[in-house]
């Protein structure tokens, strides 16, 4: 851990920039990552054993659970909940917050409605009623929560956000366990939903005191000089959703549970560092971008490059070991339920690489009001993805399906990253 944090200081700490103003971006972002490895690390020490005792199956059933159910979070809130962080006025942010509380139930109704056909779909695979219904309940709590962690965000009320990180896992780890013995088949996906539950509780104990009446006149202003979330955000993350979400769905629809649930875990292992270090950076980042936007560009693109070089350079070296030692050991210590498991990690290794360029400055599409690009991006993510089951279904081989997803949506994401960062380049020397 000391190294990992004196790699964040070298990168982020510069002698040309205001000390005192970048300092305070420090401490934001390690009070991020504190908890957010902490979460991480409980979590991919458990998983180990919670693979070894639930199985393959298992977890393919929680890839469908967590698939629409995260599918579905997307639609709830319409992406309405970016507002919180881009409004500049504290009154107008408040509004926002409790407008959404009564908007995500309303569009779970309707959201549900659209969906309606692919659940019916799974019906007739036999995926279990409750767990459809639980990811139903669980879209609410993740919408909720992203609001409360949106509100949080710009309070820079960064320690509360990093302690629920720790707390889910700990409570999702804990009824894994607790419950494996009576649901061999669906205890990770009641756990799952029990911490999300236990979470948001925490979460509308910390904004209490902000639960008030509304202004729709505020909403409503607000909505007609801000157009361009609705217009282009909101599809843009549904399809991105769709196509990142979807895939373990179509897995289990198109070939095997069991083949879900290794495509499911193997994605798992390897966005590991990417969640403890992107996820930490990204929350920060899209708070100082909104900041830096109006006050200093060109600082905004030193400080983008560096989280870039520091991302891209800690996913390259874990996914070496992973795919050397690492792999060996997870052999090892699972069981022969686990097949494929070292053909999925090498293949999607190029694509998570890819990925951790852009996922921690992937706010920068709401900072640079450029969400018509995230569209277009996510709609070839979603025709890369067709592309490439269609071709691993009639080739019988869910390998194809893989390689192509990898590298196709790998050099999409290198493609996006090259592009904000020329985009800030510009306005920064304009």
């Amino acid at each position: 851990m000391p190294i990992v944090l004196y790699l964040i200081k070298s990168y982020f700490l510069t002698p040309k920039v205001n000390k005192n103003h970048l300092s305070t971006f420090y401490k934001n972002i390690l009070i991020m990552f504190k908890g957010t490895l902490i979460a991480q690390i409980i979590a991919v020490i458990s998983s180990l054993f919670i693979a070894k005792i639930y199985g393959s199956e298992a977890y393919g059933i929680l890839s469908v659970f967590i698939g629409f159910s995260s599918i579905l979070s997307v639609l709830n809130s319409l992406q309405l909940d970016n507002y919180i962080v881009t409004c500049k006025e504290e009154f107008t942010r408040n509004h926002w917050f409790n407008f959404l509380f009564i908007l995500i139930p309303v569009m779970t109704v309707i959201g549900t409605l659209v969906l309606l056909p692919f659940y019916i779909i799974f019906f007739d695979k036999g995926m279990d009623f409750n767990v459809l219904m639980l990811a139903l309940l669980s879209a609410i709590l993740l919408s909720y929560n992203k609001t409360h962690e949106f509100f949080l965000t710009s309070n820079k009320n960064f320690s509360s956000i990093s302690f629920a990180k720790i707390l889910l896992v700990l409570i999702n780890v804990f009824f894994q366990f607790a419950f494996y013995i009576k649901y061999s088949l669906y205890g990770l996906v009641y756990s799952s939903f029990i911490s999300l539950l236990i979470v948001t509780l925490y979460f509308s104990f910390k904004n209490k005191n902000y639960f008030n009446a509304i202004d729709f006149k505020i909403i409503k202003t607000n909505l007609s000089f801000n157009s361009s979330i609705m217009t282009f955000l909101l599809p843009s993350r549904f399809i991105n959703n769709l196509a990142s979400q979807s895939i373990p769905l179509f897995i289990f629809a198109f070939f095997s549970l069991k083949d879900a649930g290794v495509y499911f875990f193997s994605q798992k292992i390897l966005t590991m560092p990417l969640f403890i270090i992107s996820s930490s950076i990204s929350t920060v980042y899209f708070e100082k971008a909104s900041s830096l936007m109006n006050t200093s560009k060109k600082e905004l693109l030193k400080t983008t490059k560096k989280i870039i070089r520091f991302n891209v350079g800690t996913m390259f070296l874990f996914l070496v070991l992973m795919n050397t030692l690492g792999i060996y050991l997870l052999e090892m210590f699972l069981t022969d339920n686990w097949v494929n498991l070292r053909k999925y990690l090498l293949l999607l290794s190029f694509l998570v690489l890819s990925r951790s360029s852009f996922s921690p400055i992937s706010n920068i599409i709401v900072v640079l009001d450029k969400n018509n690009i995230s569209l277009l991006f996510n709609a070839i993510l979603l025709v890369i993805n067709c592309i490439a089951f269609y071709i691993g279904f009639i080739m019988h081989e869910l390998t194809y399906t893989i390689y192509i997803l990898s590298f196709l949506g790998g050099i999409a994401y290198l493609i996006l990253t090259l592009y904000f960062l020329k985009i800030i380049k510009k306005q920064s020397y304009s």
